[in-house]
């Protein structure tokens, strides 16, 4: 294995108190640490240096995979990551890029909706439940900090390798999974399967019977057909990568857009094992590496830029 499961989701943040307010205090995930990034650390995302940011990490119970790290940067970022819904909307939903931060909540889908909804933030669907291959999900879509868009999800059929069992009185997991809007399914194939050691699960295009709630839960009506790669690090069901790919549709490339620095998803970050040849194999199956590896403290940190405009951050102990 080159890589394990995926530690946090860097989230970009206008507000600190505001986004606390919703994932801390509404949803229930936990602090496990607060304080200002070291200088080392932004030095090595490539920032400048009159940047300081405040960290905040949250977990669901303290369990180790898909923590939410939410950074909010100083002076205050301008520009988006991805910016797709609502009147101030510059982007399409099927832009190239990352999409969504995605969460388990028990049944029924209404208790987590009304929760959100009581929170000041307003969705983009309805609950939808719908098939693919062997998964059953019922699924909605709401607009989080800073219009970061966030999914909510029942995995009313989902394998135990990809849906851990919530503990009991937990209303909202840690991050499940996070979506990609694909170009190719398959040279993320190569990247995340081939070269770093990951599983994929889903990987089918959606049924005809189901392609309608797919279009009514993405927002993209237009597509004539969408197909789903599921990937993950073996054994690890949560901080999974969902790619998405819109058959017939056009849409941009987020160049540039997916970096620490601006508001919304900034980083995927994974724990990798003998990261030098971690970053070898990845660049040979088409990944770029951007910056680094550099020193922080005791971890080595570069950043990979895969094949659909996301940046993993990528760290070695020792």
């Amino acid at each position: 294995m080159s890589v394990y499961g995926m530690t946090s989701v860097t989230v970009g943040v206008s507000d600190m108190n505001e986004s606390l307010g919703l994932f801390r205090d509404v949803m229930g995930l936990q602090v496990e640490s607060d304080g200002e990034a070291p200088r080392a650390l932004l030095d090595a995302w490539g920032l400048p240096g009159n940047v300081t940011a405040r960290l905040v990490v949250l977990s669901c119970g303290g369990y180790p995979a898909g923590h939410l790290r939410l950074a909010q940067y100083s002076p205050a970022p301008t520009e988006s990551v991805r910016l797709d819904h609502g009147a101030g909307a510059v982007d399409s939903s099927t832009d190239i890029g990352p999409k969504a931060i995605d969460f388990y909540v028990p049944a029924p889908m209404s208790a987590a909706v009304e929760a959100i909804t009581g929170a000041g933030y307003g969705f983009r669907s309805e609950p939808i439940r719908y098939e693919v291959g062997d998964i059953e999900s019922e699924e909605c879509l709401f607009s989080g900090p800073d219009g970061v868009p966030a999914l909510l999800m029942i995995g009313h059929r989902h394998p135990p390798e990809s849906m851990r069992e919530l503990p009991a009185g937990v209303r909202f997991s840690e991050i499940a999974t996070t979506s990609v809007v694909c170009a190719d399914p398959e040279a993320a194939r190569r990247l995340y399967c081939d070269a770093l050691g990951m599983e994929a699960g889903t990987d089918a295009w959606v049924p005809e019977e189901n392609l309608d709630l797919a279009r009514r839960l993405t927002g993209v009506g237009t597509a004539t057909g969408m197909y789903f790669l599921l990937v993950a690090a073996p054994g690890e069901p949560s901080g999974k990568l969902l790619f998405v790919h819109f058959a017939g549709v056009p849409g941009k490339r987020l160049t540039g857009r997916m970096r620490p620095g601006k508001l919304g998803v900034n980083l995927f970050s994974y724990t990798a094992s003998e990261l030098d040849a971690t970053l070898e194999k990845a660049c040979k199956a088409g990944a770029t590496l951007l910056r680094g590896p550099t020193q922080v403290g005791e971890t080595r940190v570069a950043l990979l830029l895969g094949a659909n405009e996301e940046l993993l951050e990528l760290t070695e102990e020792g």
